[in-house]
């Protein structure tokens, strides 16, 4: 016989040649140890290929799941107390009413020994490991769902876990940022730590698609830069060319909508490969309150994110509504009002806050060269009289600039 010629099997020509070869080989009395390597190499370049060629389906996971419970003579009561599920449940499961939770493929994969991949549908697919300190459920699903942050699956109890670790994979963390949040609340104000951890998951989610491709340095985002920021406020389309600005110099800035009691202004973060990224959520949407928070945010990544992983912030009271560190946001405070308005302009306001007219605040908002929101927002913050200047403060005029994801 002459020598084999192994080749791959590209196509169903190769196929057939190989098969050929393995018939001339297989019809001789004996071989000798050449011929043995060979029939073994060709038989498995075969199998290679009519598995990638050929693949024997999966069975579906009620298949494998009604196959396991006839080998092991179950019934549907009795699968549904072995993997301590309802049997209502079970039985919508088996009738093709509802879809297996992550949860449920935990039990049946350890108490049934069914393949995870099996169950899951895909080839070569793992279970994730279980966070037994989540409970997925209390993610308010039906609001992120409203917002197109996940798919609008029902029963969401089924899909809960599933749809967060999807947003968990987007935003590049391995589990939900509950450590290091001091969710402590303020007067009547107490953050959900499920709601907060949601919205910040997809605001790195949106950096992440929209990252800056332009190198950071912290000294390029300084006061001289933040006061430019500042006078951006002038413009109609201010809020954009700041975000543009921020992205110049490798800052990340994305909008992203409130989530009910999250009491979230804006935030700071890291994203995968070091960059920073700034989201706000335009809770209030008022031209004075953007500014304000866009450039407390500034100074946290100019000078408090390098220690931290990510920094949340509620600007309207002193305290803020997560714990954060009073000499850090104080100094935040300080250097944000700065950029916006000059000492000797905030020194006038200070000293005229119970005598304060329209006109006065615009001749204030000339003389530091920002919109009249700033200045009618700062005045409002320092007398705490928030009915005061309505109409100058710019409500709903950010979103008519920015799209908040």
């Amino acid at each position: 016989m002459e020598d084999t010629v192994i080749r791959p099997i590209k196509s169903p020509a190769d196929h057939t040649a190989a098969l050929h070869q393995i018939d001339a080989l297989m019809v001789l009395d004996t071989l000798n140890a050449t011929q043995r390597a060979e029939l073994e190499v060709i038989a498995i370049l075969v199998e290679k290929y009519e598995q990638d060629q050929f693949p024997i389906p999966f069975p579906t996971p009620v298949e494998a799941i009604e196959f396991r419970m006839d080998q092991l003579g179950l019934s549907r009561a009795e699968l549904a107390d072995k993997v301590s599920c309802p049997r209502s449940r079970i039985s919508d499961v088996l009738n093709g009413k509802r879809g297996l939770s992550l949860e449920l493929i935990r039990a049946l994969h350890g108490e049934l020994g069914i393949p995870a991949d099996v169950l899951l549908g895909k080839r070569a697919a793992a279970i994730p490991a279980d966070c037994a300190d989540v409970t997925w459920t209390d993610f308010p699903l039906a609001e992120m769902a409203k917002n197109n942050w996940i798919p609008t699956l029902k029963p969401f109890a089924d899909s809960a876990e599933a749809c967060i670790r999807d947003l968990m994979a987007k935003a590049a963390v391995s589990e939900p940022h509950f450590a290091g949040v001091a969710f402590r609340g303020t007067e009547h104000k107490k953050p959900d730590p499920y709601a907060v951890n949601a919205w910040l998951m997809f605001a790195r989610h949106q950096a992440n698609i929209q990252k800056s491709v332009s190198v950071f340095d912290p000294s390029n985002i300084d006061a001289a830069f933040r006061r430019e920021i500042a006078k951006l406020s002038l413009y109609s389309d201010g809020p954009q060319r700041a975000f543009d600005a921020l992205n110049d110099v490798g800052v990340t800035a994305v909008c992203v909508k409130a989530l009910k009691k999250t009491h979230i202004d804006g935030a700071c973060f890291r994203l995968p490969n070091g960059s920073p990224a700034i989201a706000l959520t335009l809770r209030h949407n008022r031209l004075d309150n953007f500014w304000f928070t866009l450039l407390h945010e500034c100074v946290h990544v100019e000078r408090h994110l390098n220690e931290l992983d990510f920094i949340l912030d509620e600007t309207e009271g002193q305290t803020g509504a997560f714990g954060n560190e009073p000499i850090m946001e104080s100094e935040a405070n300080s250097l944000a009002r700065n950029a916006l308005v000059p000492t000797d302009i905030y020194e006038d306001l200070v000293r005229n806050k119970g005598k304060m007219s329209k006109s006065r605040v615009q001749q204030l908002a000339n003389a530091a060269d920002v919109h009249v929101a700033v200045i009618a927002g700062q005045w409002r913050s320092l007398t705490g009289q928030y009915t005061h200047f309505s109409k100058l403060v710019g409500q709903g005029r950010v979103s008519d600039v920015l799209n908040c994801s």
